[in-house]
């Protein structure tokens, strides 16, 4: 696996940025097809990156069940950290959902109100 990074100009400020890290052989499936780059949001692997097969999951009926790991496994207080993060972005995630939905609510209420005058 190789790494780079570039150097973005924003303004007057520069800042380094880390390019994803780009395996120099990407994996075949068992089928045939080349692997796909893909993250898991799970509870054990948060943000853990894995190759595999694009059929899985999708309603193909025979998937070759193509699986290996891209990233190392996470160290407990990153995966600790992570997992806290979700949660929060999750719980702002239903809020405005809920926010939403009252607003849409609102909105049909007072169309109602508008165009059906007694």
């Amino acid at each position: 696996m190789r790494q780079s990074s570039t150097i973005s100009n924003l303004g007057n400020r520069r800042r380094r940025r880390e390019k994803i890290e780009v395996p120099a052989v990407i994996p075949v499936y068992y089928c045939g097809n080349p692997a796909k780059l893909n993250t898991s949001w799970s509870n054990d692997n948060p943000g853990r990156r894995f190759f595999g097969c694009k059929k899985f999951g999708s309603g193909f009926r025979k998937p070759c069940r193509f699986f290996t790991w891209f990233d190392p496994p996470l160290t407990p207080r990153s995966q600790i950290v992570l997992l806290g993060l979700l949660k929060k972005v999750r719980t702002l995630d239903d809020a405005m959902r809920k926010e939403r939905k009252t607003w849409v609510l609102v909105l049909v209420f007072v169309i109602l109100l508008l165009f059906f005058k007694p």
